[in-house]
């Protein structure tokens, strides 16, 4: 006799087990489901074998080969697309030329083939199915035979109202070659849907052959983890690789397993694997090969696969592992959790009983994970990075992710207060707004939707309308599926460090409360804000007409359109241009900054502004064609609020030129530094002593649009040319560059340099800032990639460089070290 194993299936509810291999390939005490059926079928002389393949089958095909290894003969038959458990096997109709048994690949058992093939025969049956009595029948088909074995009624997963019996079909049958002569080839069918009705509606003979052998379909996650119990506690009878060096317990070849450790039976522990002293291998536990335990470590009712890493103290409570996961010290992860391929826990993280973490995962250094982690490539203490967030859209932040993070927002006003909510023109932005205005409503709260504004904009209408906070989602132009998030409070600046630890503890806890259904408040659309806001900074200009000639460039065209009509509406010349100054390749965005500063100077423009997406930032080229640079930005308009307060205050970054001081001190006043990122400048202008300079300041740094229009206005009143402002402000010599530094090594390497450091001047109020030569160099880790950023003034540009190298290459040596 010949048969088939059906091994197409996909296995979805097996995920993520079954994300990166086909679900017969689901190892089961350290092989693959189906090499146990083969070991099944070769154990009653069914050595000819012919595999139907659907999902990822050269993962099956790779393993098995021709099946010699394995002391059978296999043929692989491979459909496009699913065709059902009928259809498959017809494929392989040529090969089938005799009676045939069909079992699933994905099913563990140890059921008496021979008796049922007895049977078979002995009832002259056209099909016989293999049943199997069981307690809860939902999940199965239920069949109905009568005293003779003969069937009369079937039905594909019942409701408990409509359970008739409780035999049900294991997916295992004995069929006569005719039965393949009732459908077509290339035809979606199914044994027990299709062909087993049509069978019996025309009273064909087919029997059931019910077994009282152990049969598991480990068709989720519950019934795997039962099927290895069962394996050990000797339920099924199938062949478990390793030696049983005590009742109980099989240890594989090249195991090493420490004085000190301890190992309870049952329990299986594969070939290669390390077991470190203090570590604890508890019953019902199977570890695959090349794994290792380490010092402390606990493992109970667990599954590892392969080439896993625990380090110290990690413990383990009816958990699955798969292949290459690296769980470092201190990490715990509880029952009925599983952790997806190669996936990377980092220390002191507590993975949540029930949770699923999808392959290829990074779960940040004492996170609690407590919801399950498909999309994205991390799972993070952090969701807020150097500036809000960002994130593929549908991939890192999804409709259902927006709506939950709306929602523990919303929860730190305890269901009372106002947000506006505001996107740029992007439908993806559009739709993520829908779901961020479901979690804050969901809270309780009041949500004005401000429609669609650029974010200073948002800012701006925040502060008017005395609202609580904000939300601004915006797209990038160059890649419309990269989105980014500014939670904003009630100042208009983005929220603290602090109110974003609250948000992420609530978020990843899922501690936050929904109101009542009588306490959902209607949104309120407010619309057009962006002409108010316009009307606004004209009423604010105090130069009668401002009559400058001016390139424009933006990658947008809504800011082209907004800025034009603005400074035309002022009285401006405006020539619109769209270059890439500011994307990718940097070479060619170095050259098309040079070619816009050339179109200045050559086309006898007053200046030319180059506003980003966000409307944020700008870049300017004064009338000679020479190009401001952020150090010379951040000096202009430090200058411009010297000469308009005398005596007045600047908040200035600890990254940024010390020339900044040189202009305090030409002018009477007074600079103070603060950390790099933006939510910190802000919040540090925000609350500076000297109120009337507040929100000058904070517009020349954050909202391009009103900016460009206070510089032209302090020009004109002061008959200052742009070029003239750049000659006010000395040389700046800075030099800045990037170098690799992992994760782990940045603490290691901020804490050296201090160390090697100390006879000279330093600064800590961000990264380590060394004063040395006349100059300075600051080494600052990078908050969002493993990097770290050096930067050095000098009172030469080649000192500068040359200060600015041997730091990048200290961070190296200390990184390697």
């Amino acid at each position: 006799m010949k048969s088939v194993i059906m091994a197409g299936g996909e296995g979805t509810r097996l995920r993520p087990l079954t994300c990166n291999i086909p679900k017969p390939m689901v190892p089961v005490v350290n092989k693959p489901v189906m090499e146990h059926i083969i070991e099944l079928l070769r154990k009653y002389n069914l050595t000819d074998i012919a595999v139907t393949l659907q999902y990822l089958p050269n993962i099956i095909k790779n393993y098995f080969s021709d099946g010699r290894e394995f002391d059978v003969n296999l043929r692989y038959y491979v459909e496009d697309k699913p065709m059902g458990t009928a259809g498959s096997v017809k494929n392989a109709e040529d090969f089938l030329d005799d009676t045939f048994v069909v079992i699933s690949g994905d099913a563990l058992t140890d059921i008496d083939l021979k008796k049922a093939i007895d049977f078979h025969f002995s009832k002259k049956s056209m099909a016989t199915l293999v049943l199997k009595k069981v307690e809860i029948p939902l999940e199965y088909g239920v069949v109905v035979t009568d005293e003779d074995g003969r069937i009369t009624r079937f039905l594909e997963k019942p409701s408990w109202g409509e359970v008739f019996s409780d035999t049900v079909n294991t997916g295992i049958y004995i069929l006569s070659p005719e039965v393949l002569k009732y459908y077509n080839k290339n035809e979606i069918f199914d044994f027990s849907k299709d062909l087993f009705p049509l069978l019996l509606r025309q009273d064909k003979p087919m029997y059931g052959y019910i077994s009282d052998d152990y049969w598991c379909d480990i068709g989720d996650l519950k019934a795997y983890s039962q099927a290895h119990q069962d394996i050990l506690e000797k339920r099924v009878k199938v062949s478990i690789p390793g030696k049983e060096i005590e009742d109980g317990v099989w240890v594989g070849e090249n195991c090493i397993i420490d004085d000190g450790a301890s190992i309870e039976g049952p329990c299986i522990i594969g070939t290669n694997t390390k077991v470190k002293k203090g570590a604890v291998i508890g019953k019902f536990s199977v570890l695959g090969e090349n794994n290792i335990i380490g010092e402390r470590s606990g493992i109970k009712r667990s599954i590892l696969w392969r080439n896993t890493i625990l380090e110290n103290n990690v413990q383990l409570r009816g958990t699955v592992i798969c292949d290459k996961v690296k769980l470092k010290q201190n990490v715990s992860c509880f029952e009925n959790s599983v952790v997806g391929d190669s996936t990377i826990i980092k220390e002191n993280a507590i993975v949540k009983p029930n949770i699923k973490i999808w392959p290829d995962k990074i779960v940040e250094e004492g996170t609690e994970v407590s919801s399950n982690l498909v999309w994205g490539s991390k799972f993070i203490r952090s969701i807020f990075g150097f500036r809000g967030m960002a994130g593929e859209i549908n991939v890192d932040i999804t409709p259902e992710y927006a709506s939950k993070l709306g929602a523990a927002y919303g929860s730190l006003f305890k269901g009372k207060g106002k947000i506006a909510v505001g996107s740029d023109e992007s439908n993806p932005a559009k739709m993520l707004k829908i779901s961020f205005i479901a979690g804050l409503i969901s809270a309780g709260l009041k949500v004005l939707d401000f429609e669609v504004l650029h974010l200073p904009v948002m800012r701006s209408a925040v502060r008017f309308y005395g609202v609580d906070g904000g939300i601004h989602i915006s797209t990038s132009s160059k890649n419309i599926g990269k989105l980014k998030i500014d939670f904003i409070d009630k100042n208009g600046s983005n929220i603290d460090r602090n109110t974003e630890r609250k948000i992420e503890t609530m978020f990843q806890r899922e501690d936050f409360s929904r109101c009542e259904g009588r306490s959902i408040k209607e949104v309120e659309v407010i619309p057009d804000y962006t002409k108010f806001y316009i009307r606004n900074i004209i009423n604010n200009v105090k130069s009668e007409k401002l009559d400058f000639k001016i390139a424009l460039n933006s990658p947008s065209e809504s800011i082209l359109k907004c800025v034009t009509d603005l400074l035309t509406s002022l009285g401006c010349s405006i020539e619109k241009v769209n270059i890439d100054i500011g994307y990718g390749n940097k070479e060619v965005n170095s050259k098309n900054r040079e070619y816009f500063a050339k179109m200045v100077s050559m086309g006898d423009f007053d200046l030319g502004v180059s506003i980003e997406e966000t409307s944020e930032k700008m870049m300017l080229v004064d009338n000679r064609g020479r190009i401001v640079t952020d150090d010379m930005f951040t000096a202009l308009i430090s200058l411009i609020m010297f000469r308009t307060v005398e005596g007045g205050t600047v908040v200035v970054p600890v990254s940024t030129s010390h020339v900044i001081e040189q202009l305090a001190d030409a002018n009477n006043g007074k600079v103070i530094r603060t950390k790099t990122s933006h939510q910190d400048l802000m919040n540090k202008i925000l609350t500076i002593d000297v109120k009337e300079q507040v929100y000058d300041q904070f517009i020349l740094n954050f909202d391009a649009i009103a900016g460009i229009v206070k510089i032209l206005d302090f020009m004109k009143i002061n008959n200052y040319s742009l070029s003239d402002l750049v000659e006010m402000i000395p040389d700046i010599h800075i030099y800045e560059k990037e170098v690799e530094c992992s994760w782990n090594d940045k603490g290691k390497v901020i804490r050296q340099i201090i160390q090697e450091n100390e006879s000279e001047s330093i600064e800590t109020l961000e990264g380590v800032k060394i004063f040395k030569d006349g100059g300075w160099v600051l080494v600052l880790p990078d908050a969002e990639q493993p990097v770290c950023r050096i930067k050095s003034e000098s009172f030469s540009a080649e000192f500068a460089e040359e200060l600015t190298n041997t730091f990048v290459n200290k961070v190296r040596e200390i990184s390697k070290s």
